[in-house]
């Protein structure tokens, strides 16, 4: 056995961070990546489930990995597993299936695995019913120290709001926090391999609570590590933006002035049917308490288009609150009905096309205003700070592109990948239409 592995990563952001923490153990113990597709000893499909069109993927990832290697031993793991470990067992030739939680066994049982590769007899399957889940997990560092600019750093894992239309929570489970010191550990780690910026990230971020401790005292707790460039926020939940929160953003220059704060929907009746805890009131009252205390601050959000329900003229309605809104960006989502959550079964269910051409609208709206913000930007003539990141070509030039700590995209041209993971002062020049208005800057010498 050569001690190679491969891993394919479907869903959310945390799983892609998931996985990077298995690869990174793996590494860890003298093993070497191979990309997906090539003959591994050991190959990897971390699934996911948020629709039904995810759990399509999952199962023909799981199929290609079995392909590309029949002497390969093929784990599936991750949120399909989770919510359909007998039908993930019925894929012929899989040797091990492990659930969302139980990740941390990973690489013990695959190594012991691949080292008694036989004929599969039918995988080994371990999960865990979620809502039996009760300790948060370590699975290892997730970043790789290849690439010394931003870090994510996981501070929970599970989620508590069963919300009418995410099966999320029937998955990952309730929320698990990690120990504060825990999180500062690997804070101080990264910090001191020369990582710029710390990104804090989980299933339901702002639910973190530990020790008698809430999630803005994590954020402070954070923001006060030595040589710390940047700290930002991952999505927040409306109801966990405290005035604390927001207080230590305005005071702490170290806290990006970047909030992602999901809406999902712009209508009381739809966010009632979501389930979700909030008004429009609340909400609006919100950004404008962001927008009073942090002034330049970027708001972001996340949209469903055409939930069940949502009638022409309650759309409307929800088109007029997101152009008053004006978020700097957001993320639209056509409305997947997914079965096993209560939404499924609503009345009102919309055709695939009119969901579609509601968040085709909705996306317009949101690029006028994301234009006006960053135009706004630009026009202030005050320089920018930005952390840069990769060299990119932008329109025929070379260059380097890197993000503000409000989380707008920058591309200076001219500059090598030697300026990777320096912080530089920018003069905004323009937006480039083509790339999503992202800002042209100039080095302020």
């Amino acid at each position: 056995m050569n001690k190679t592995f491969a891993i394919y990563t479907l869903g959310c952001k945390v799983n892609q961070e998931e996985s990077a923490a298995l690869a990174n153990v793996f590494v860890e113990h003298g093993w070497r990546q191979l990309p997906f597709g090539e003959a591994a000893d050991v190959c990897i499909v971390n699934t996911c489930t948020v629709t039904q069109i995810a759990e399509k993927k999952s199962r023909n990832m799981l199929r290609r990995a079995l392909a590309a290697n029949p002497q390969a031993y093929v784990v599936g793991t991750g949120c399909y597993v989770q919510m359909k470990p007998q039908e993930a067992a019925a894929i012929a030739g899989l040797d091990l299936l492990l659930g969302a939680n139980e990740k941390h066994l990973l690489f013990e049982l695959a190594a012991a695995g691949a080292e008694q590769k036989g004929e599969p007899a039918g995988p080994l399957v371990q999960v865990c019913p979620a809502a039996q889940a009760c300790q948060y997990q370590e699975l290892g560092n997730a970043n790789s120290l290849t690439n010394r600019t931003r870090a994510f750093v996981k501070i929970e894992d599970g989620c508590n709001q069963f919300c009418s239309y995410c099966i999320v929570p029937h998955v990952r489970g309730p929320v698990r926090s990690r120990p504060l010191a825990a999180v500062l550990a690997e804070v101080r780690q990264l910090v001191a391999a020369g990582y710029q910026e710390i990104v804090l990230t989980g299933i339901h971020v702002g639910a973190w609570a530990a020790d008698g401790l809430a999630f803005a005292d994590l954020v402070a707790a954070v923001a006060e590590t030595p040589v710390l460039g940047r700290l930002r926020l991952g999505s927040v939940e409306p109801r966990e933006v405290s005035p604390k929160l927001l207080q230590l953003a305005a005071e702490n220059p170290v806290i990006c002035p970047h909030f992602h704060i999901p809406l999902q929907a712009a209508a009381d009746q739809i966010l009632q049917l979501m389930g979700r805890d909030y008004d429009m009131a609340y909400y609006t009252g919100l950004v404008a308490d962001i927008r009073r205390l942090l002034p330049e601050a970027a708001i972001t959000t996340d949209i469903i288009a055409g939930f069940p329900g949502e009638d022409e003229a309650i759309f409307a309605a929800e088109l007029e609150q997101v152009r008053r809104l004006a978020f700097a960006d957001a993320h639209i989502f056509p409305y997947s009905r997914r079965p096993g959550t209560p939404a499924a079964e609503f009345a009102g269910q919309l055709p695939n096309a009119e969901k579609n051409r509601r968040a085709a609208e909705l996306a317009a709206v949101v690029a006028d205003s994301r234009r006006a913000f960053r135009a706004a930007r630009c026009a202030a003539g005050q320089n920018l700070r930005l952390l840069l990141e990769q060299q990119v070509e932008r329109e025929g030039q070379v260059g380097m592109q890197g993000y503000t700590a409000d989380y707008l995209p920058v591309f200076v041209p001219g500059l090598g990948l030697q300026t990777a993971g320096r912080f530089v002062q920018v003069r905004p020049v323009g937006l480039l239409a083509a790339f999503g208005d992202e800002i042209i800057g100039e080095i302020v010498e």
